[in-house]
């Protein structure tokens, strides 16, 4: 009888960590509700005039003392932001060159004029703006999908945080050009909904929850957090050496002739 080779198992596992591929990790609600259907061919944003809701936009200017803010949940993995997407418009304005010039933006751990919470990231004073081009889309009215008087800017502020589990709130104000109203900031807008999400408006002295002027419903904000989120398991090797196993599930068992 010939002796029995014996059997190496090997079975792998991840000892190390390495991080997830980076891009959009995050969209706070839908802006467009007629893709291709605004002037040019361009998207629509429209408010829905026909059930009711008259605000176009809500304002978070800073050379009038306006912020705006809405919240975002990290999961468990954690998340590490590098920019964020927010749009905003002023009446009136091109669509290029962009007259948006700045933003200022901070973190909260909480909603921001709530007792207890607290900044974690950023302030109100530099200038985080990275870029500002026009998103191909328009705010309109549903009974005007081809306006142009509204062209929303997509606005990217650079951040550089790493966040744990939580819920965290975004806090923000733009500057623009003096030659046009606002800026101010679209609502999230979805087909047939009045209520939209939870946000809320600085307007120099106090925060409050946003509602449509038309409706008295809560409204939420449109941004996109940009990073990578927790961490991907990177392989490494374990060999385990066992004579006469055929296979894990004969690890136990052995075999005769």
């Amino acid at each position: 009888m010939k002796p029995r080779t014996p059997l190496r198992l090997t079975i792998s596992f991840s000892l190390a960590l390495c991080p997830a591929i980076a891009g959009v990790i995050y969209s706070n609600g839908p802006l467009v509700t007629h893709p291709g259907q605004g002037a040019g061919g361009a998207d629509a944003s429209a408010l829905q005039a026909s059930l009711g809701m008259s605000a176009l936009g809500f304002g978070a200017a800073q050379s009038l003392g306006y912020r705006v803010a809405d919240d975002f949940t990290v999961p468990a993995t954690g998340w590490t932001i590098s920019s964020v997407t927010l749009y905003g418009y002023q009446t009136g304005a091109p669509t290029s060159p962009s007259t948006f010039t700045g933003v200022t933006l901070r973190i909260w751990d909480g909603p921001p004029g709530v007792a207890g919470s607290v900044v974690v990231w950023g302030d109100t004073v530099t200038n985080r703006l990275v870029s500002s081009s026009w998103s191909g889309i328009y705010r309109v009215v549903d009974y005007d999908l081809t306006a142009t008087k509204r062209p929303i800017m997509a606005n990217v502020a650079a951040v550089g945080i790493t966040l744990g589990p939580g819920t965290y709130w975004l806090d923000w104000d733009f500057s623009g050009s003096g030659s046009y109203p606002g800026p101010w900031v679209p609502p999230i807008t979805i087909l047939g909904q009045t209520t939209t999400g939870n946000a809320r408006q600085f307007d120099g002295q106090n925060w409050y929850y946003i509602f449509d002027s038309g409706t008295n419903t809560q409204q939420g904000l449109p941004f996109e957090i940009n990073g990578s989120v927790g961490v991907v398991p990177e392989p490494s090797t374990l060999a385990l050496v066992g004579l006469g196993v055929a296979a894990i599930g004969l690890a136990r068992r052995g075999r005769t002739r």
